[in-house]
């Protein structure tokens, strides 16, 4: 067993909290997270509240190994939270899930890199942008990049960024995708996120002058989902399943503002009923929403608890993890499907820049066309694999 899979399987042991408290514990939080939603959405950054109710309840620490103190939770159970805090407020479900889902990847850091990051406790915060940009060079101990890294969300609120940078060759060929580990302090952040959707996830603009980075803290490989040589895939997987759990959460937070509607007893404009739900219709609407997202939520469970088997058991073939990303983009497409009916049963009304139900709307089509759930591409993989065509046309299988 490699280092790596056995700090893996550390960061997977029980920790004192179990996974049922831990969901508990984000369910608790969804009124807190609602209440401070147009805020979060005004400043374009998470509320300082949301972050402290979370890192109060240990769901920053949900993937920092058990030996650092932290919970080693498994993929099912990030999925999970990750769903209730999107149910609340998806821009800051969004962004816990950046801080757990990033986490995992320092596990290819040095020993002396992970003693610097947990420096301050298992509740430091990462953000990461994986793409390669800037320009490097290789100086005595280390390397000194320069470059500008976009929607990296949370930045404002993390210890840490992980960037991906071209790396000098040693030996004078080209340079290859690598990975740093940089305090925020050394980084300028420039405010370049103004968005339709997902507005409070801070995902602000990177950049770097000229900033020296020790060797302790340098990978020589594309550290993300979309790469590095020895990462177990299935880690990969949790990363996105990370993001995918806000905007699916997105969709229950939808479901739950039009019921609160219904339930008040509103009648249907230019229309017999007094009451919404005395209409066949009406309940159909309803019926086809609350079943396209249960559907929704049980395909992300189930990619979730195929990662958790293959981190327990064994690599998972190109196959599999073609069709978990397909899982994924059919998981999404269920949930856009559901809102859809959603507004329709809410109305005109819910176009006001004061209702819930367009930020859930707004932040689930944002969310849910994040470069890791390309549904063409992913369906164009899926179809070579099942004609015996290769290699994949996306770098993220």
């Amino acid at each position: 067993m490699s280092s790596l899979q056995q700090s893996t399987e550390d960061s997977h042991a029980s920790g004192s909290v179990s996974s049922a408290e831990l969901i508990s514990r984000a369910s608790s939080l969804v009124p807190v997270l609602r209440a401070n939603a147009d805020r979060t959405e005004r400043e374009r950054r998470v509320a300082p509240e949301n972050l402290e109710r979370l890192r109060a309840a240990g769901l920053l620490r949900l993937t920092a190994p058990s030996a650092r103190g932290g919970f080693g939770a498994s993929v099912r159970t990030q999925v999970e939270v990750g769903l209730a805090l999107g149910r609340g407020c998806p821009s800051t479900a969004w962004v816990a899930g950046i801080f757990n889902g990033v986490r995992p990847m320092t596990l290819m850091l040095s020993d002396a890199a992970r003693e610097e990051f947990y420096h301050d406790g298992p509740d430091v915060t990462v953000c990461s942008v994986a793409s390669v940009h800037g320009e490097a060079v290789r100086t005595e101990g280390g390397v000194r990049f320069s470059g500008t890294w976009a929607a990296a969300s949370g930045c404002e609120d993390a210890r840490w960024a992980l960037l991906g940078i071209p790396l000098p060759d040693a030996a004078g060929g080209p340079p290859a995708a690598a990975t740093v580990l940089v305090p925020l302090e050394e980084l300028a952040v420039k405010d370049t996120w103004h968005v339709a959707g997902m507005g409070g996830t801070g995902s602000q603009s990177l950049v770097a002058d000229a900033v020296l980075v020790p060797e302790h803290r340098v990978i020589s490989a594309a550290v993300a989902p979309s790469g590095g040589a020895g990462f177990p895939a299935a880690l990969k997987i949790g990363a996105t399943l990370n993001l995918l759990a806000p905007v699916i959460g997105a969709a229950l937070g939808g479901a739950d503002t039009v019921r609160e509607v219904l339930d008040s007893g509103r009648g249907i404009i230019a229309s017999v009923y007094r009451d919404t739900t005395d209409s066949p219709s009406a309940q159909m609407w309803l019926g086809e929403a609350e079943h396209a997202i249960g559907r929704a939520v049980r395909l992300t469970q189930s990619v979730a608890d195929a990662a958790d088997a293959a981190l327990a058991s064994g690599p998972l073939s190109l196959r599999d993890r073609s069709a978990l990303r397909m899982d994924m983009v059919v998981a999404i497409e269920l949930a856009r499907t559901a809102m859809s009916r959603l507004l329709d049963l809410n109305g005109s009304s819910a176009f006001s820049a004061t209702h819930p139900l367009q930020r859930y709307w707004r932040d689930l089509e944002t969310g849910s066309r994040h470069v890791q759930f390309n549904p063409f591409i992913t369906r164009e993989d899926f179809g070579r694999l099942a004609v015996g065509l290769g290699p994949p046309v996306s770098l993220l299988v």
